[in-house]
């Protein structure tokens, strides 16, 4: 091994890995073998393992010693295996630390990742220093090779919507952070075959074909041996397919690759929307319309002008997203592309605004990504640009405004100071909380200091230089404005549970986590409660203070029969600290299910009932008050019906067709509206606004039993008659529901929103009238 680290250039690769090792023990996310810290040191060995390779081939060069290929690889491979061993030894010690959930994964990514690419820079970097006989520049040429590659991703990151990069060094980078299921894609093994065959082929090549004192191609030794010759050449021409193939393999994407898979395109005023062929052109019509309307309302808030169309990708799934473009669970947008690329969801799309606010801030801010920043835009500040796109896209959750929901982590004594926040801060905390403390401050900004300010901070990135007085007493400012702003009590106990996680950067095992997460909603939907009792219980082995994931537990065991042992975990969930009471009230309802499923109607309303007086959001309550209803009426064709719906009649909610049947049988059998009232809701999801319009009309007529389910059909009469075109009708109803909001802040600003939605239907004459 001495001799492997001979020359300087060696044992200084050595130190920057081993130094890179040490610094990604500090946290769980780097600190073990994965796709993060194999992708660290997938970037920042390569180039030094390169030059260490050169200058080993050099320096056997000068000693007039043979340059036999296979040998002088070999000898280099040997090398990088020291290199990259001593980071990985060093994150398989600080395991003691923080536990590796999947070593046989993170083995796999730091084999695909660093490992591959190690051995690709020592091999490229040998032969290199053996074809090119001057030293320096045969040195600095296998340096170069893998800054090139580096470079060569970034290009493909800003030149296509594809936010993952394949790369010969560095491996893998899957693209975004919040995308927590990470696993090998397939992608990533074919890309693979063609790195191990290029190398191969291309030492082979060597081996056969360049002489070993000159380095010299000798076309009579690729002769002497035409089997080896003719393995080289297809190995490097398999290579060579495989990345012709890239799109079709998904080593790489394109905005034209994309748009052809999805199979529809319409064009509006401003956007352009690329969406799955079988979507129906009355949805289409209203995405694109509901694109221009959203572009248009963001170059008003922020007082900027978008020149160039807004190009908008709706794909079918989460699934397919990531797999064309990187992002799975995750809604992307590439201002410096004029793109966003969002999964299908209801209309109007809740994440659209957010996301074209991103494009259209670009605007305002400098550099080649179009984001807010310093440096002219070449650091990002992403409490800026997440910050922005939050306060102008303003809207509610779970019935609270983003000032809201920060007035309450004030309460809980969970908001941090801003410094902590902004910058590239913004990663160290949990996401729900950056985007909530960000965005509520710059709308705070943005409606005391005007859209300038906004702009100059975007285009700078330094928001006290904009407003023109010092962070901490802006922050004085933002904390008196948040104290005049009314929160409902029970809002604490909902902010609890959305605010208290902790950062991807700090989470234990967050990848298997996410997937186990996914398996478990599979196991509920599929009604298997021993499959889901397995995968809870996998779980908490990861963290047993996981109550989110007990309160399922709960409902799994006693959907199993074990109900003691359910009731074992709600005692457990009530004790000292008691869990947040929106979980417990989960558990309960899970279990107030199973009993409902058992036969036990009266005990399951009685469950219900209790519930409803809990912390929850406005649909969980619905939906507990539709439960009760049909629970209390004791065992009847009309409770089957609505079990079927809601629960399952065997674990497992009926699909949208047999709903749509029970429903139209709960209209015949009930004399009040909620069987016309469930058939809307079906239609509504489906895109028929045509169809579910006479239902939620009969539903009004025939009366609804609660308060909840009132105000929820006037919320759905007013974007049906939005979506049939009917826009003085709905003017009359969001009218009405603004004014009648009272607090509701949330229902304010969500009919707020509805009516700049008519002004602007209003004022273009855009149609969203169609099947």
């Amino acid at each position: 091994m001495v001799h492997l680290l001979e020359t300087t250039s060696a044992k200084l690769a050595l130190s920057v890995a081993t130094i890179a090792g040490l610094a990604m023990c500090a946290s769980p996310l780097t600190g073990v073998h994965g796709v993060e810290s194999g992708l660290v040191l997938g970037v920042l060995l390569p180039p030094f393992i390169a030059a260490a390779a050169a200058r080993m081939t050099v320096s056997r060069r000068r000693r007039g010693m043979p340059l036999p290929a296979l040998d002088v690889v070999a000898f280099a491979v040997g090398m990088a295996t020291v290199v990259v061993a001593a980071p990985l030894l060093l994150l398989f010690i600080n395991t003691v630390r923080f536990r590796q959930c999947t070593p046989g994964l993170g083995l796999a990514f730091v084999v695909l990742g660093p490992v591959l690419g190690a051995y690709a820079a020592a091999t490229l970097g040998a032969l290199s220093a053996i074809v090119i006989p001057r030293p320096r520049l045969s040195t600095w040429v296998a340096t170069l090779l893998p800054l090139l590659a580096i470079g060569t991703g970034l290009y493909r990151f800003w030149s296509t919507p594809a936010i993952f990069v394949y790369g010969l060094f560095a491996g893998w980078f899957p693209g975004t952070i919040y995308d927590e299921g990470t696993t090998v894609p397939i992608a990533y093994l074919t890309f693979r075959v063609g790195t191990v065959a290029l190398l191969l082929g291309l030492t082979l090549l060597a081996a056969r074909g360049l002489t070993p004192t000159e380095g010299r191609i000798s076309p009579r030794r690729l002769l002497r041996t035409p089997l080896g010759s003719a393995l080289a050449l297809m190995l490097i021409a398999g290579a060579g397919v495989i990345h012709a193939e890239g799109e079709a393999l998904g080593h790489r994407s394109s905005a034209e690759f994309i748009a052809r898979e999805l199979g529809t395109t319409i064009r509006g005023e401003r956007c352009v929307v690329h969406a799955p062929r079988e979507i129906r052109r009355g949805n289409l019509r209203r995405l694109v319309a509901d694109c221009d309307f959203r572009v248009t309302q963001a170059e008003e808030i922020l007082g900027v002008n978008q020149t160039q169309p807004v190009t908008a990708f709706f794909f079918r799934s989460a699934d397919e997203k990531r797999r064309y473009m990187g992002a799975g669970r995750t809604y992307i947008a590439e201002p410096w592309r004029n793109e966003v690329y969002l999964q299908l969801g209801r209309w109007p799309h809740p994440v659209l605004f957010h996301e074209v606010v991103h494009v259209v801030a670009g605007n305002t801010a400098a550099g080649p990504f179009r984001v807010g920043g310093q440096l002219g835009g070449y650091l990002p500040d992403p409490s800026l640009i997440e910050g922005v796109a939050v306060a102008v896209a303003w809207n509610e959750r779970d019935g609270l405004t983003p000032h809201q929901w920060a007035k309450a982590m004030v309460e809980l004594e969970l908001m941090p100071p801003l410094d902590a926040v902004f910058g590239l801060s913004f990663l160290g905390q949990p996401a729900s909380n950056a985007y909530t403390i960000s965005g509520s401050f710059i709308r705070y900004l943005l409606d005391e200091h005007g859209a300038g300010v906004i702009r100059d901070a975007y285009l700078h990135g330094d928001v006290a230089a904009a407003a023109g007085l010092p962070l901490d007493e802006l922050e004085r400012g933002y904390r008196a404005y948040l104290d005049t702003v009314e929160v409902p009590e029970e809002a604490l106990a909902l902010a609890r549970v959305r605010f208290e996680r902790v950062s991807i950067f700090s989470a234990v095992c967050p990848h298997l986590v996410a997937r186990l997460r996914g398996q478990l909603g599979g196991d509920l939907a599929a009604g298997d409660a021993e499959a889901a009792i397995a995968t809870c219980e996998e779980l908490l082995a990861i963290d047993e203070n996981d109550v989110a994931t007990r309160a399922r537990y709960a409902g799994a065991l006693a959907r199993a029969g074990r109900d003691d042992e359910a009731a074992a975990v709600l005692t457990r969930l009530g004790g000292d600290p008691p869990a947040p009471a929106p979980i417990i009230a989960l558990g309960e309802e899970a279990v107030a299910d199973a009993a409902w499923l058992a036969g036990d109607g009266d005990g399951a309303a009685r469950r219900y009932g209790a519930l409803i007086l809990r912390p929850q959001t406005e649909g969980a309550r619905r939906n507990l008050e539709v439960k009760m209803l049909a629970a209390d009426a004791g065992p009847s064709a009309d409770a089957s019906r609505i079990l079927d719906i809601l629960v399952g009649a065997d674990g497992v909610p009926a699909d949208r067709a047999v709903a749509v049947h029970h429903d139209r049988e709960l209209a015949v059998s009930r004399p009040d509206g909620l069987g016309a009232y469930l058939e809307a809701r079906q239609l509504m999801a489906s895109g028929r606004y045509d169809l579910a319009l006479p239902r939620i009309r009969e539903a009004g007529d025939r009366g609804l039993a609660t308060r909840l389910l009132r105000r929820e059909h006037q919320r759905m009469l007013g974007a049906t008659l939005v979506a049939v075109g009917d826009l003085a009708e709905a003017r009359r109803i969001f009218e009405a529901i603004r004014d009648g909001a009272g607090e509701d802040t949330g229902d304010r600003v969500q009919a707020n929103d509805w009516l700049a939605r008519l002004d602007y239907l209003s004022r273009t004459r855009t149609a969203y009238a169609g099947r």
